[in-house]
């Protein structure tokens, strides 16, 4: 068990809580995945984060989650905006959905 001493649990609640603010805040940009999914990408990216931060360090797991922030917010206040969507509403709805369709390989 001398792994568990090594995960700071404060450092798991504050990217969970991050994690719920950004839930509340975009929630638009996610309706159209199930409830199971968002949950699955949460444990996906807690896992991963917490895996890093114990192979490496706190210090690299918190550049990555900076890194991964910064790119949320040049997703939301240019990417968005730059194709004619609402960074804050995800409107209109059908355009951000093709968009992210073509992001994600569709044609």
């Amino acid at each position: 068990m001398a792994w568990a001493s090594r995960i700071n649990l404060i450092d798991l609640g504050v990217l969970v809580l991050g994690w719920a603010i950004g839930n509340a805040v975009f929630n638009n940009f996610e309706k159209h995945l199930p409830w199971w999914r968002r949950i699955l990408k949460l444990v996906i990216l807690v896992g991963a984060l917490s895996l890093i931060g114990l192979l490496f360090s706190r210090r690299v797991m918190w550049v990555l989650v900076l890194l991964l922030g910064v790119g949320q917010v040049v997703l939301h206040s240019w990417w968005f905006p730059r194709h004619g969507i609402n960074g804050l509403t995800a409107e209109p709805r059908e355009k951000y959905l093709a968009l992210i369709h073509r992001m994600k390989g569709g044609r």
